[in-house]
């Protein structure tokens, strides 16, 4: 392992988190590491880390609940300059094949719309 690396480790010694208080500690570093124009690769590695980790506390404290099929929809739609018409030519009338469709048309994935 790097030594650079064990240093940052042994100042910061990261573990899950598993309180807000250390949530905000992490991001706080998170953020000075992001505002470094020039980061050294242990640095780079060690924000990688501090990420892992703050995801996996806000996947589990914050998750986010997918939105509406009508407003998925709509907001795709006016995000990327597509009428009802369009809509409507592209979709035809098989479900599955709507599905499948509309996730190729916006890029994203066909489970927004089960």
């Amino acid at each position: 392992m790097d030594t650079a690396y064990k240093r940052l480790l042994t100042q910061v010694l990261p573990r899950p988190i598993r309180s807000q208080k250390e949530h905000e500690l992490y991001l706080g570093r998170i953020e000075k590491l992001m505002e470094k124009t020039q980061r050294s690769a242990a640095e780079s590695q060690f924000l990688e880390l501090l990420s892992i980790l703050v995801e996996r506390y806000e996947e589990e404290h914050y998750p986010i609940q997918a939105p509406e099929l009508r407003v998925a929809l709509r907001e795709l739609m006016t995000s990327n300059g597509v009428s009802q018409s369009e809509i409507a030519r592209l979709l035809g009338s098989s479900r599955k094949n709507q599905i499948r469709k509309l996730s190729q048309r916006f890029g994203v994935s066909p489970e927004l719309f089960l």
